[in-house]
């Protein structure tokens, strides 16, 4: 099955957002700022399990699921909460293991946000 990259309609909704309060590169800024949490995401996780706080390992995908998920970006949102439910269930090395096997999904989601 095809990936559902983005949710037009969503992305339709920021847009107009955009437009209303005269911010033309709202949902770039967006993007934008999605793109530097996905490039800390590793580190941010790998520290957090280093640390023992499984709740900011937790957090850190939980994070970025509600981002992926407020910009249109639908399966990248799942990928996340993928990774949110095996950090929550203790299973970090299959957290990881997810977030790496997700990285082409990553990209093109990331390439998708970008010229919508």
């Amino acid at each position: 099955m095809k990936p559902v990259l983005l949710d037009p309609e969503l992305i339709a909704d920021i847009k107009r957002v955009e437009r209303a309060t005269g911010q033309p590169n709202l949902f770039a800024g967006f993007v934008s700022q999605l793109e530097g949490n996905l490039a800390e995401f590793r580190p941010t996780f790998s520290g957090c399990i280093a640390r023992g706080d499984t709740s900011g390992a937790v957090r850190a995908a939980h994070t970025l699921l509600g981002a992926c998920r407020q910009l249109g970006a639908r399966d990248l949102s799942d990928l996340f909460a993928a990774i949110e439910i095996s950090a929550k269930a203790g299973d970090f090395a299959e957290a990881q293991r997810k977030f790496d096997s997700g990285a082409t999904l990553i990209a093109q989601s990331l390439e998708a946000l970008k010229r919508a």
